[in-house]
C-alpha cells in the first residue's frame, strides 16, 4: 500500500449550496407565505436530504500499483487503483499531474469511472506511455471517490512510483564479413593468433611453433614445412565508453528530434545487443556522469538488461572537475574498445588516444546532431561555428595516430573499422627468434 495520505468524507460544496437554499427558501417560503419560494427551495432540500441519506458508511481503502515499472522507450505502463469498501461511492475521479516524458490517456491525465453499487470493490487505471529514456517520477496521482450528487468526497494522494524506460536501441548490424566466424562461444571469434579450433590459414613453420601444427599435404607439396593457424579459443570483448560529459542539442524524446545523449545512449545499447545476442562479452564503462558506472565483461541477456539499466540512469554532469582530465581506462589486450562521444570537449579523443597506445584497437563514434550549431542568437551560433572547426582539427588530429572517428549512422557504420581489425589479424606479425 503506497497511499500517503487520506482525507475523511467531506461535505463538498454543492452540499453546503443545496442545504443553504433549501432551508433558507423554505424558511422564506413559511415565513412570507410565497408559495413560489417553497417550489424554488423544494428540490434543493429534497437532494440535501437525499444526499445525507445515502452518505457513505466508512471511508473506502485504496491501494495502487505501477505495472511495469521498467519499460522500453515508447511502450506503455499504467498506474491502477484497487478501492475497497466502496458502498454508496457514485464515481471516483483519478488526476495524474503532467510529467515532461510521461504521456497519458487521455492528455489532461483525468479519468473517470463510475462504480458499480453490487460490487464492493473499484479498480480505476490510467494508462501512459514513456517517451524518452530515463527514470521518471510518476506521483502525485490524485484520487478521489464521490458520494451520490457529488455531496461528499474522500481524497487520497498516492506517491513513491518511478518509471525506468530503458533506451531503445538503435536499429544496427554490422555486414564485414571478414570478422564474423564461429568462436567458442559467440559468433565473432577473436582477432588473436593462437591454439585453438578455429581455422586462420596455412603459414610458413617458424620457431616455436608446435610439431602437431605442422601441416604434411602443404609441406610435402611444397618441400617447405607449413603450419595450420588458428585463432585463439576466445570470444571477441567489446569495451563501450560513453562520454557522459554533456548533452548537446534539442531532445524531443523517441517521436522527435534527438540530442547527442539520446544518440550516444541509443547506439551504445544497440551496439551491446548486437554483440551479447551473439554470444560475444561486452563491457561498459560510464565516464563523467552523474553516477559513475563501470560493468565488467558479461554476456547473455541478462548482461544487456543490466547494460540498459546502467544506460537509463546516465545524467549528464556538467561541472565534474575529473572531467577535466582524460581518465586511464584498464581494458584486457585484444579487446575491441568503441568510445561514443560529441567531442565537444577533447578529453575524449585524449582518452581514445591513450587507449590506443596500449595496443588496442580503438574506433570513436560520433554523436554529435549536425543541426547543433543553429541558434538564434548571432553569438551563440558563431561561437559554436568556431569550436567546431577546433573540433574538425582535433579529428584529423586523432586520426592521424590510427584512431577512426566515425559518425553513427546506424547500420554499417561500423563495417569499415571491423574489417580493418580483420585486415591487421590477418597481416604478418614480427617475432622474435
Amino acid at each position: 500500500m503506497t497511499v500517503s495520505t487520506t482525507k475523511p468524507w467531506q461535505a463538498s460544496r454543492a452540499h453546503f449550496r443545496a442545504v443553504s437554499l433549501g432551508v433558507l427558501g423554505v424558511g422564506a417560503a413559511l415565513l412570507f407565505r410565497v408559495p413560489t419560494l417553497l417550489v424554488f427551495a423544494a428540490p434543493f432540500a429534497v437532494v440535501a436530504v437525499w444526499s445525507a441519506a445515502t452518505r457513505p458508511p466508512k471511508d473506502p481503502t485504496l491501494v495502487g500499483r505501477l505495472s511495469p515499472e521498467t519499460v522500453r522507450e515508447g511502450e506503455a505502463t499504467a498506474w491502477a487503483g484497487d478501492l475497497a469498501h466502496v458502498e454508496g461511492i457514485d464515481h471516483v475521479v483519478v488526476f495524474v499531474p503532467e510529467r515532461q516524458w510521461l504521456e497519458t490517456r487521455p492528455d489532461s491525465g483525468v479519468v473517470t469511472k463510475a462504480v458499480d453499487p453490487t460490487n464492493v470493490t473499484c479498480t480505476v487505471e490510467v494508462p501512459m506511455r514513456t517517451t524518452h529514456w530515463g527514470r521518471h517520477e510518476l506521483g502525485p496521482t490524485n484520487v478521489v471517490a464521490v458520494s451520490s450528487w457529488g455531496a461528499f468526497r474522500w481524497k487520497a494522494l498516492d506517491v513513491g512510483y518511478q518509471v525506468t524506460a530503458l533506451p531503445l536501441p538503435d536499429v544496427f548490424d554490422a555486414a564485414a564479413p571478414a570478422h564474423r566466424a564461429n568462436g567458442l562461444v559467440g559468433l565473432n571469434r577473436s582477432a588473436q593468433p593462437g591454439d585453438g579450433t578455429d581455422f586462420s590459414g596455412i603459414r610458413p613453420f617458424q620457431t616455436g611453433d608446435r610439431l602437431r601444427r605442422i601441416n604434411w599435404r602443404r609441406s610435402l607439396r611444397s618441400n617447405e614445412l607449413h603450419v595450420t593457424a588458428t585463432h585463439a579459443d576466445q570470444d571477441t570483448h567489446v569495451a563501450l565508453f560513453v562520454d557522459a560529459l554533456a548533452d548537446y542539442g534539442t531532445s524531443g524524446g523517441i517521436d522527435g528530434e534527438a540530442s547527442s545523449m539520446d544518440t550516444t545512449v541509443r547506439a551504445a545499447g544497440a551496439i551491446a545487443e548486437y554483440f551479447l545476442l551473439r554470444g560475444d562479452r561486452v563491457s561498459l564503462r560510464v565516464l563523467d556522469s552523474r553516477f559513475q558506472a563501470n560493468i565488467p565483461p558479461g554476456s547473455g541477456t541478462r548482461h544487456l538488461r543490466r547494460i540498459l539499466d546502467v544506460l537509463a540512469t546516465i545524467e549528464p554532469d556538467f561541472h565534474r572537475p575529473s572531467a577535466r582530465r582524460a581518465a586511464k581506462a584498464v581494458v584486457p589486450s585484444g579487446a575491441l574498445a568503441i568510445m561514443l562521444s560529441p567531442l565537444i570537449s577533447p578529453v575524449a579523443l585524449e582518452r581514445a588516444i591513450s587507449i590506443a597506445s596500449h595496443g588496442l584497437s580503438v574506433a570513436v563514434i560520433d554523436t554529435l546532431p549536425t543541426d547543433v550549431h543553429a541558434n538564434d542568437d548571432p553569438t551563440t551560433e558563431l561561437a559554436w561555428r568556431i569550436r567546431l572547426l577546433e573540433r574538425s582539427r582535433e579529428v584529423r588530429a586523432v586520426q592521424q595516430v590510427g584512431v577512426p572517428v566515425i559518425a553513427w549512422t546506424g547500420p554499417g557504420s561500423l563495417d569499415p573499422f571491423l574489417r580493418e581489425i580483420a585486415r591487421r589479424a590477418s597481416a604478418p606479425r614480427m617475432t622474435r627468434r
